[in-house]
């Protein structure tokens, strides 16, 4: 190799472009630890009354009228084995955390085939939480992880506690059943409120014993109380779908 040539490559190894584009994938290692990680562009929240459909659809086709529909991969969406979190792929910030037992509803939508949402309580309010995929298949598998991993957890709880009453700390006691029974809010947009950035951090022990709560009332009230609801795709049709199940793992960090 010539003199130049040497001096060309280099020098391309080393433009600004480059080296952005090295730091922007640094900025997603480490980000999800081994844990499914997608990379979505969220498009924000709107509390809701019910877990009616129609509301969701109203809810994505509001989002999406916002925004042009553009193609982002700004976000993460990683599924833990106890709950799902959003992070910014470009700092590191975490914007929202869903234990998995507050979240009632997940689906990739009809109408938007690119566009997964899930519905969730917090504070005894529904939120619906929208994301924009660059495929189809993507908000598919989304749902197909989601899906899998309450199921996981539901019978981890199930192993653990059915046979069993979990101790109840003074402070945690009735906060499950008060949560249900306040008022829903008015309905309202927001990508990152502050309330939900800066509100105090739930400990260990108190989301333990609302875990329990939950999977309690599941388990007296539903008929397949480990099977979290995804709307109009069903997981054994989901799990024949090749494409879905190649992407269901998550996706690799520094893509």
């Amino acid at each position: 190799m010539s003199l130049n040539n040497f001096q060309f490559i280099h020098s391309i190894k080393n433009s600004p472009a480059v080296f952005r584009r090295r730091f922007k994938k640094d900025k997603t290692k480490n980000m999800s630890h081994g844990d499914p990680l997608f990379k979505v562009h969220y498009m924000g929240m709107e509390k809701i009354y019910s877990l009616q459909v129609e509301q969701t659809r109203e809810v994505v086709n509001r989002l999406v009228g916002k925004e042009p529909c553009k193609v982002s991969k700004d976000h993460a969406l990683v599924v833990r084995p106890r709950y799902l979190e959003v992070k910014e792929i470009s700092s590191g910030r975490q914007i929202t955390k869903t234990y998995l037992h507050d979240i009632a509803y997940c689906t990739a939508d009809r109408g938007h085939t690119n566009i997964f949402l899930y519905i969730c309580k917090s504070k005894g309010q529904l939120q619906c939480r929208v994301f924009l995929c660059n495929k189809a298949e993507k908000a598919k598998a989304i749902t197909v992880c989601l899906a899998k991993s309450f199921e996981m957890a539901f019978s981890q709880w199930h192993e653990t506690y059915s046979r069993q009453t979990l101790p109840l700390p003074s402070s945690a006691t009735g906060r499950g059943s008060e949560e249900l029974d306040k008022s829903h809010g008015h309905a309202g947009t927001s990508l990152d409120e502050p309330c939900e950035l800066s509100r105090q951090l739930e400990s260990d022990e108190e989301a333990e014993v609302r875990m329990h709560q939950e999977f309690l009332q599941r388990a007296t009230s539903f008929r397949a109380p480990h099977r979290l609801d995804t709307g109009d795709h069903d997981m054994e049709g989901l799990s024949r779908d090749f494409s879905v199940q190649e992407l269901a793992g998550g996706e690799e960090e520094g893509d």
